[in-house]
């Protein structure tokens, strides 16, 4: 199973939206890999947070699985064209 790493950052946008952001590069074999990845690449994890969402901050980061991923993008790709109809 690959697992890839998600961020959630702190601000709300108008209909509840809020900025994330998947790292597709690199994926991880396993949640603990991914953890790891996380300790020793702090400080560019934040600087390409700080450089796509500038006025933002982070909220969370996530190891996710890919189905899980997948399923949660699917929700969110329905939840926005919900709310466009």
């Amino acid at each position: 199973m690959t697992w890839f790493l998600m961020a959630f950052m702190s601000i709300t946008h108008l209909g509840g939206e809020i900025d994330t952001f998947i790292w597709t590069k690199p994926t991880f074999k396993s949640s603990e890999e991914c953890v790891e990845w996380v300790k020793v690449n702090n400080q560019p994890i934040y600087f390409t947070l700080k450089e796509k969402f500038p006025n933002d901050k982070l909220d969370k980061l996530f190891c996710v699985q890919e189905d899980k991923l997948r399923k949660f993008l699917e929700k969110n790709e329905q939840a926005k064209k919900g709310s466009k109809s």
